[in-house]
């Protein structure tokens, strides 16, 4: 009877044993199926013809979805603002828009807060997929902002997908969002590593948009499985130094697309990878029709001519965050006449259009709001003119990333050192032609957004606010707009008030 009985056991545990090694086997099976990834980010103006390319990604993805077993399409962001239509709509057209590409999941970056953390939190419930900022919480209430998520889940074709993304914490400062923190990304990304890890996710896709630089070691100690970093506007070489890494995804330019496959076998491993120029694709036509819609909403707004350029004039990213432009000074000329000060200062990441005007052309209101598409209003201070040097030399200490805050001046002139160190780059401040003095107290226009201590001007915010201009002021692009009119041909020029030392000045 004992023999018998133990036979028996013997059997049961051969059966079990049989039915442990299919359910293994059958694991293999799942981790060992390959995956493509399609992934881009920053589109935030439907009407550019390099980054408003959503009809070709369109076809992309759809012809990926064809031709692999499982796709998954990661939009990185950096799409809500800003533009001409999003100072508008604050961004639901392009909300609107990827819900007809159907991505699997959008990650957060610094854009996505042009028109702060409410409206975000109103476009996530917009959209039909969700979004996801793993290091973000508001204050207010003390978890993530509303409709946001830590991290997701997403299942295709037996193979469970786990998405992270992370920003770095100067978003609060550039976009002077005082409800909001950032927490430490690398213990974000540790902890919802661990909770995907749990909710059996099989890949872990990271999204970023700053090159952090603890990314490989998170790679290498299959933390995360695989990466991809979107801000394209960060200098290429830098960016591909700092994310040289087998499994590391880079979008390097707008108006592309990341196309990359892996398989598991050891560890995810890439076997193809390409980044795809969008306009080189053929454009979807069910989805070009949507976007002609909205272009032609956006004409019926603002195409009404308002001046024509008698020069030619450039708003080109580089030059405006780095030298005297003269789009830039006709600007900070409107916000010290308006504001009757003695000098204005305004900082070149408020100019976005990124474009080239011949002669002759005729300037629309679309062209301002394309150039000027935050909803800034004119602020006066009083400032000494040690706390001017200050904000001056703030404004300068990215000059090498070409960052946003490169300061643009009226009624004054500056020169400066780039190769000197950072706070000590501003070499000579005149002010109506004299030399500054640092005690004396000035009065300065400038934006709502740089008084209150936007793109690192801290010396700004500690200065004192003189009475609102007007109970209703009117923004900046308001105002450059009806200088444009007033004067309709319009030759802004440059005239030394801002020189680089380095270039001979």
């Amino acid at each position: 009877m004992r023999i018998t009985q133990w036979l028996v056991f013997l059997a049961s545990l051969s059966l079990l044993f049989r039915a442990g090694y299919a359910v293994s086997e059958n694991r293999e099976q799942v981790t060992t199926s390959s995956v493509t990834f399609v992934l881009t980010a920053d589109m935030p103006n439907i009407s550019d013809a390099r980054t408003g390319r959503y009809a070709n990604l369109q076809t992309l993805v759809k012809q990926q979805r064809q031709i692999s077993e499982t796709v998954f399409f990661i939009f990185g962001g950096g799409s809500i603002g800003p533009s001409a239509l999003s100072s508008f709509d604050r961004g639901s057209h392009i909300i609107d828009i990827l819900n007809s590409l159907e991505p699997d999941v959008m990650g957060v970056t610094k854009r996505e807060f042009s028109f702060y953390e409410d409206e975000l939190s109103l476009r996530s419930y917009e959209a039909a997929f969700p979004l996801v900022a793993s290091n973000v919480i508001d204050n207010r209430v003390g978890r993530s902002p509303d409709g946001l998520h830590t991290s997701v889940i997403v299942e295709k074709e037996e193979l469970t997908l786990g998405v992270i993304s992370v920003l770095h914490e100067r978003v609060i400062e550039e976009y002077q969002l005082s409800d909001i923190a950032i927490t430490p990304p690398q213990k974000a990304i540790m902890e919802e590593s661990k909770r995907l890890r749990q909710q059996g996710a099989d890949i872990i896709l990271l999204h970023y948009s700053y090159p952090f630089p603890f990314i490989n070691t998170m790679l290498n100690k299959r933390i995360i499985d695989v990466a991809f970093i979107t801000d394209s506007r960060l200098d290429e070489k830098s960016l591909l130094e700092t994310t040289r890494h087998p499994n590391s995804m880079v979008l390097t330019q707008q108006g592309t697309a990341v196309v990359a496959s892996f398989v598991k076998n050891a560890g995810w491993q890439a076997t193809s990878y390409i980044e795809q120029p969008l306009e080189d694709i053929e454009a979807d036509a069910e989805l070009n029709e949507q976007l002609i819609e909205y272009e032609a909403r956006l004409k019926r707004l603002l195409n009404i001519q308002i001046g024509e350029w008698k020069i030619a004039v450039s708003t080109a990213r580089k030059e405006v965050r780095s030298e005297e432009n003269p789009f830039v000074n006709f600007v900070a000329d409107t916000i010290k006449r308006y504001a009757n000060t003695e000098i204005a200062l305004i900082n070149g990441g408020s100019i976005r259009g990124n474009k080239q005007y011949t002669a002759g052309t005729p300037i629309t209101r679309q062209d301002i709001v394309t150039e000027m598409p935050f909803r800034a209003h004119v602020v006066a201070l009083d400032i000494t003119g040690a706390q001017l040097i200050q904000a001056l030399e703030e404004g300068l200490s990215q000059y090498q990333n070409l960052k946003g805050g490169f300061p643009h001046v009226s009624g004054m002139s500056y020169s400066f050192d780039p190769s000197a160190k950072v706070l000590q780059r501003v070499k000579n401040v005149t002010i109506n032609g004299k030399r500054i003095d640092k005690s004396k107290t000035y009065s300065l226009a400038t934006s709502n957004f740089l008084a209150n201590g936007g793109d690192g001007f801290y010396a700004l915010k500690n200065t004192e606010k003189r009475p609102a201009l007007s109970t209703r002021p009117p923004q900046i692009s308001d105002l450059v707009m009806q200088a444009i009119v007033n004067q309709y041909d319009i030759k802004p020029k440059t005239d030394n008030r801002i020189i680089n030392m380095a270039k001979g000045g």
